[in-house]
This record gives C-alpha cells, sequence and structure tokens, in this order.
C-alpha cells in the first residue's frame, strides 16, 4: 500500500511539481480551467506550495528507513527528485521574479489568488526558497514561509541519506545537500526576528527585504509544528520564545473563547 502511494506520488511529481491536486483519469475536466496559470491533463488545481514538494520526500525516506525496501526507488524516483531540486531552484527566484509559474483565479477572494499579474509579491533573492501558498491554501503575503523553508531543509538531508544509501546517486545526494545547506544559511541570517516581549522568535514569512510577517497558521509545517515535521529542536531557545508568542494573544490567529482556545 505505502510503495503504491509513493509511485503514486512520484507519478503526480511528474505531471506538475507545481500543481496541488490531481485526478486519476488525465481526461477529466478541472472545475479550476479558467485559472490563469500552466493547466495540464490530470490536475485539478494548481495553487503552489513548497510543502507539497516535501511530503512525498518525507514518506519516501521514512518508508526506506522501516522497511529496507528499495523497489519503488528506480528510475522515476531520481526522475522526481531532479524535478523537486529543479523546482525548489528556480524558486529561490536568482533568476527574477517572473519564473515559469504564475497563477490568478478570476473573481476570487484576495487568499485564493497572487498579485503581480500571479507572480506574487516580490522578495529579496537570499537563498531561501518561495511558496505561492500556505498549507492552508491561502496565498502567502511574503513568499519566504519560514515553515516550509525549514521542513524543506529537512527532507532535503534525508532524501540525501537515501539517495545515497539505496541509489548510489551521490552526484545527485550532493546536490540535495548542497540546496539544504544554503536554506539553513539563509534561515539563520533572514527567519529570526527580535521582539520586546518574547526575545528572539521565528518569523511565520519573510521576504529577504526585511519585512516579517509574525503569526502561525493552523495547518503545518507551521511553526508550532517545527520539531514535529522540520528537524528542529524542542528545546532550541528561538523556538521556545516563538512557541510562546503563537500560544498567545500576540498571534493574530489566536482564537479564545469560553469552551475553546487555540
Amino acid at each position: 500500500l505505502i510503495r503504491g502511494v509513493i509511485r503514486r506520488q512520484i507519478a503526480c511529481i511528474l505531471i506538475d511539481p507545481y500543481a496541488n491536486a490531481f485526478y486519476d483519469d488525465e481526461k477529466r475536466e478541472s472545475q479550476w480551467k479558467s485559472d490563469k496559470t500552466e493547466m495540464k491533463p490530470g490536475v485539478h488545481e494548481r495553487k503552489y506550495e513548497l510543502d507539497s514538494l516535501c511530503y512525498p520526500l518525507r514518506l519516501a525516506h521514512g518508508y526506506w528507513k522501516a522497511t529496507g525496501d528499495k523497489t519503488p526507488f528506480g528510475d522515476r524516483w531520481l526522475d522526481a527528485v531532479g524535478t523537486v531540486l529543479a523546482t525548489m531552484r528556480e524558486q529561490q527566484r536568482k533568476g527574477g521574479q517572473r519564473t515559469s509559474y504564475r497563477f490568478e483565479r478570476e473573481n476570487a477572494k484576495a487568499t485564493d489568488t497572487l498579485t503581480n499579474a500571479g507572480w506574487g509579491p516580490e522578495v529579496k533573492p537570499v537563498g531561501l526558497i518561495a511558496s505561492a501558498f500556505r498549507p492552508s491554501d491561502d496565498s502567502c503575503t511574503y513568499p519566504f514561509l519560514v515553515p516550509s523553508n525549514f521542513f524543506a531543509a529537512d527532507v532535503l538531508e534525508k532524501t540525501a541519506e537515501g539517495l545515497e544509501s539505496a541509489n548510489g546517486a551521490k552526484r545527485l545526494a550532493d546536490e540535495c545537500r548542497a540546496l539544504a545547506g544554503e536554506v539553513r544559511e539563509a534561515l539563520r541570517k533572514h527567519a529570526v526576528v527580535k521582539t520586546e516581549k518574547y526575545g528572539e522568535i521565528y518569523a511565520f514569512e519573510v521576504d529577504g527585504r526585511g519585512g516579517a510577517l509574525l503569526m502561525d497558521d493552523a495547518n503545518a509545517p507551521s511553526l508550532l509544528s517545527l520539531p514535529y515535521l522540520c528537524g528542529v529542536d524542542k528545546d532550541d531557545p528561538v523556538y521556545l520564545n516563538t512557541r510562546r508568542f503563537v500560544l498567545s494573544r500576540d498571534n493574530p490567529f489566536w482564537f479564545e473563547g469560553k469552551a475553546l482556545k487555540g
């Protein structure tokens, strides 16, 4: 069953690494066919999220570590990893704002479409990887989504381990480690914000120019989920400060009533 999931996710990545939902019938017509983006056969929706590229890598690594089974990791797996790397590099925006991916939805609420003619908010290339949408499906305010970049760095390092051991693909493994290292260095330089009340905390989104959004979202990866999904030490002082902020009324998406809070 899990081998089948891995193979299906490989197939989806190779259809379109920027899509977030697919059909099992390429002839099926999407309700989002009018979106201004490059819709492809078999794609239901094309809201690009960086985390969508991370979860298949995480599952594949976890399956391989638990079973030692190498059968899902043939040539198509190597092609999928290469596609993920190419997509992440493109979304570092080093070649400019106008990448091959753009997205606009007509007559949509602001969080369902991208500004700037579909290319989204401007960023300064600093080594981080841009995401168009959050795990919640809302569009990003600043495209460098910090939790997803932590997630990407972690899964790239894990994937490198598997590529070497299961595939003998040292060159591709080195590329994964190099990109992970670049992202980690950029996170160190650009993801931490000093606050008066909480000390140093992780921003939710940044733009590489000094702009930072202080909040957390309800889906994962999130700032709260960094130790669970993204390899951050649960006792990391910056994470602990961030956690105090997230679980407070200073987080604009904290809600509290008579029965529930969160």
